[in-house]
């Protein structure tokens, strides 16, 4: 039985799992972060991957600082390490532990978008395609070499949740398409080239308020790239309001001026309207703009700040 150590956290990382875990031939062991706080009452939850692990009665570890793990995984004597959105940098020693060698599914084609936010990116930046990428870990970030990649187009409608989703389940076939050759050592490597790297750093928290002034292609994508979060927001009669759904016309409408169209609002932008389908106003529940604002028994336009 190959011994796999599978290094990963959220929603991206219980998918390729669930992928590995259809091998009958492979021991796993887990490694993810520790359990958060959630939800209304801030209860520890553990991550998706450590739910699933759990599931499936596989070891699971939670370490706060790697090294305190470092004898124990030695003496488990891993084949491979796979990791996926784990959250941590690995130092040379763990990069070292597996007999085949470490290796990632990062969520873009590179060299683009190295990085810990390269989904959300990609949205942001316009681009039309991006996809995973296969890659060996070397000590960099991203930077390794390149085993294999596959490609997604980014629809106009499509959100970082429903791209995340797809890419997911991206990884996971290119995972097993490959698996075989990682475990025996014959793959072939592509290097990076670095004059073409881009970096997805985090967003900053002043970065998810909506800047009406701005054209509304641009504002759609940076609500698709925090959808369903953190969640671009703009305050409305008071109220910081987050948009999880929308589209964009070339209409015209007042900068920042929000006019109800049935049940969606149309936002004037520097150059055309932003149309507004879903929102989510702080402490609510999710709703139509139609409904927010009859809740509000305000008429007629309303200003966005």
């Amino acid at each position: 039985m190959a011994r796999i150590l599978f290094m990963g956290t959220p929603e991206y990382a219980r998918v390729i799992l669930d992928g590995l875990l259809t091998r009958s031939d492979l021991t796993i062991r887990v490694v993810t972060k520790a359990d958060t706080p959630q939800g209304r009452h801030m209860r520890l939850t553990p991550s998706p991957v450590a739910q699933r692990a759990s599931e499936r009665g596989l070891m699971v570890d939670k370490p706060d600082r790697l090294v305190a793990y470092k004898e124990a995984w030695v003496k488990w004597a891993p084949d491979l390490i796979i990791t996926a959105a784990y959250g941590k940098i690995l130092r040379p020693w763990v990069l070292g532990l597996p007999r085949h060698g470490a290796f990632n599914l990062h969520a873009s084609l590179l060299p683009r978008w190295r990085g810990p936010n390269p989904i959300a990116w990609a949205i942001r930046a316009g681009d039309a395609m991006t996809g995973v990428t296969l890659m060996r870990m070397d000590q960099g970030v991203d930077t390794g070499d390149i085993v294999a990649q596959r490609s997604v187009a980014i629809t106009n409608e499509m959100t970082m949740g429903k791209l995340t989703n797809l890419l997911a389940e991206q990884a996971r076939d290119l995972l097993l398409e490959y698996l075989d050759r990682l475990l025996s050592g014959q793959v072939k490597e592509t290097a990076q080239d670095d004059s073409q790297a881009t970096y997805a750093g985090k967003f900053a928290p002043e970065d998810s308020r909506i800047n009406w002034n701005q054209p509304a292609t641009s504002i759609d994508r940076l609500i698709r790239s925090m959808s369903p979060e953190p969640g671009a927001y703009t305050m409305c009669q008071g109220i910081r309001v987050k948009i999880l759904e929308c589209a964009y016309d070339k209409g015209t409408q007042p900068i920042a001026t929000a006019e109800l169209a049935g049940n969606h609002w149309q936002i004037g932008t520097a150059e055309g309207v932003v149309i507004v389908k879903r929102v989510k106003p702080a402490g609510r529940k999710e709703m139509t703009p139609g409904d927010f604002q009859r809740g509000l028994h305000v008429v007629g336009k309303v200003v966005c700040q």
